[in-house]
């Protein structure tokens, strides 16, 4: 793959002040994890360029994360989905959501779980890959765009009253200017529903998949806060984990009436960092462990070969 890097600053804080984590990540493709000293955001520095993204999620990120969407056929889920059960817990899920854009969507098996409770529902999407376009075409989801950084909020200024932003944020190349678009286009009673990776409780190897290539930043409590202040929203609700996932925070945002500015710690850095040479240290004893039990299973394999 021929793809070209670009070195960045912090996007929350504009500090280059930072500590290299992890050279590596899942694939082994190219994932050089930092963490600011500034802020305690951890970010990619380097990483691919725009053109290099938007090229692999075109044409191959199905191919390393969703291999089985080529034979897979959309339609309601059997099972409970968290997005519909975690604001119907808060009472945000009425008749009046009339209009719903759920950015990086994929298919679309969001938005169809969603029709299903919300039938007089139009449904909108932003998804950059091809494939995924095609189900969502069939489906009748308006794909608005293929590209979050392009201008698509200009025609839809305080169109949709659900926002989902379902593991989506931890890809973009700015969250604060996705974000303020996100607000330019909420209805003045909308809201947003974002899902991230809790990186304060990693719940797999770092390096061997926690940390992705396609995931530009890595987010926490304090990081994703900070961003909704400077993006100019109110958190309504934040969950660090539930029964669908532990290792999951998610919050629920409505766009803020007054302006807040962020707060920065050194301190969110120290338990962050914290979190992660932990976490470094438990993958590579298991690892450890993991080599010593095979030794030991192919030595008793060849002793009793031996007999």
């Amino acid at each position: 793959m021929n793809y070209k890097f670009e070195t960045i600053e912090c996007n929350l804080c504009g500090s280059k002040d930072y500590e290299i984590i992890s050279n590596k990540g899942k694939f082994d493709l190219p994932t050089r994890v930092v963490l600011c000293k500034n802020c305690g955001l951890a970010y990619l520095n380097p990483r691919w360029d725009r053109e290099s993204y938007l090229n692999f999620y075109k044409n191959d990120y199905d191919k390393y994360y969703r291999p089985a969407i080529h034979s897979k056929k959309i339609s309601v889920s059997e099972k409970e989905n968290p997005i519909i059960v975690r604001l119907r817990q808060y009472n945000l899920l009425t008749e009046k959501t009339n209009t719903i854009l759920d950015i990086g969507s994929g298919e679309g098996q969001n938005l169809m779980d969603l029709k299903s409770n919300l039938p007089n529902s139009t449904l909108f999407a932003i998804e950059p890959s091809a494939i995924s376009q095609e189900h969502l075409i069939t489906n009748k989801i308006v794909v608005i765009s293929k590209d979050i950084d392009s201008d698509w909020d200009k025609n839809y200024i305080k169109k949709f009253d659900l926002i989902i932003m379902r593991h989506v944020l931890e890809h973009f190349m700015d969250p604060i200017q996705v974000m303020k678009k996100v607000k330019n286009v909420l209805s003045i009673s909308g809201i947003a529903y974002i899902a991230v990776p809790n990186n304060l409780k990693p719940s797999q190897s770092l390096e061997k998949s926690w940390f992705r290539n396609v995931h530009t930043y890595y987010f926490n409590k304090y990081s994703l806060k900070n961003l909704m202040k400077i993006s100019g929203f109110e958190v309504m609700e934040l969950v660090e984990g539930d029964e669908f996932n532990r290792s999951e925070v998610y919050l629920i945002v409505k766009a803020s009436t007054t302006k807040v500015q962020p707060t920065f710690s050194n301190i969110h850095f120290q338990k962050q960092e914290e979190v992660y040479k932990k976490k470094l240290i438990k993958d590579k004893n298991t690892i450890n462990k993991g080599i010593l039990y095979s030794k030991k299973g192919l030595l008793k394999l060849l002793s009793l070969i031996k007999k």
